[in-house]
């Protein structure tokens, strides 16, 4: 079998069999497809990987020799799960006899602390943009991300009729991260600039014709690619020499609602974490508030 029909095979099972949303199993096969090109670099045969190959595989992760740059620990980890659970998939196939991931090591985890940005820098960002079509459906996706924490693949997968804007203006996430669905009210500021984007919506060519919210400049469902690339050029005009990216802004969305009062509970709601130790993270203590935590005992004194 070539590995493209065993990557397909691969998919139909992931979507029909296991029932894991599309933007997992995209994910698989983003990681999949890296993973084609270094085997086809080494001149390897999938089906006769080893262990040596697969370390070889995670090393030039490392260094950036598959992707365009050089990927993280935690980046590496995940292209790892994704190769085993594909190999594992072939071994129960009986298209492979063994599975060349399971004595490979995975790469230890930096514990580092998610980056986010101030308020007022999200403001300037969102005001940074025009006020033509374009501008104003990139304010909203801005806003959609930040005042919502959606991930990228969640705004690239909203619907029109996923977008409340009466009464309780909410949005509904289908098929979130895990396959979860969940419904996100939306902030006066959020609802205002998604407004002014559905009045111009119209603008963008076959906008009519797509059911996705937000449309491309040919009237195609906007990707994940240009929205990071978007959201990375324009910060970079506001803010030269700093890395603003989508998922920044999430991160700056879970810490801003902690640091205000939100219950971790809450947040990990809104954010779709199907586990309350990955919004945990988000309770960054600063050296105003250790000072503000000393000052309470020299007080009662």
């Amino acid at each position: 079998m070539e590995y493209r029909k065993a990557m397909e095979k691969f998919q139909d099972y992931m979507e029909y069999v296991r029932n894991l949303s599309r933007n997992t199993v995209e994910a698989y096969i983003r990681d999949l497809k890296n993973y084609e090109k270094f085997i086809d670099n080494e001149k390897l045969d999938y089906k006769e990987v080893t262990r040596r190959d697969i370390e070889k595989y995670m090393q030039s992760l490392s260094r950036g020799e598959v992707t365009s740059k050089k990927l993280s620990p935690s980046s590496i980890a995940r292209n790892l799960s994704s190769i085993s659970t594909f190999y594992t998939f072939l071994h129960l196939s009986n298209v492979v006899q063994a599975i060349p991931t399971e004595m490979v090591r995975t790469p230890k985890r930096g514990k580092t602390l998610p980056e986010y940005v101030s308020h007022e820098d999200i403001q300037k960002l969102i005001n940074s943009f025009s006020d033509t079509s374009l501008g104003k459906r990139n304010k909203a996706i801005v806003a959609l991300m930040y005042y919502c924490g959606l991930r990228v693949s969640e705004v690239t997968s909203l619907k029109k009729r996923d977008v409340e804007l009466y009464n309780d203006a909410l949005i509904q996430i289908r098929s979130g991260k895990g396959n979860k669905d969940r419904v996100v009210p939306l902030s006066k500021k959020a609802e205002q600039l998604i407004n002014e984007y559905m009045e111009i919506r119209e603008s963008f060519n076959d906008s009519e014709k797509l059911e996705e919210l937000f449309v491309g400049i040919r009237g195609e469902r906007v990707s994940r690619k240009s929205i990071h690339k978007m959201i990375t050029k324009q910060a970079n005009k506001v803010f030269p020499g700093r890395h603003i990216t989508p998922h920044v802004l999430r991160h700056s969305c879970a810490t801003h609602l902690l640091q205000r009062g939100a219950s971790v509970k809450v947040v990990q709601e809104i954010l779709g974490h199907s586990n309350v130790s990955t919004t945990s993270i988000y309770l960054h203590i600063t050296d105003k508030e250790k000072r503000k935590a000393v000052k309470l005992l020299s007080d009662t004194e």
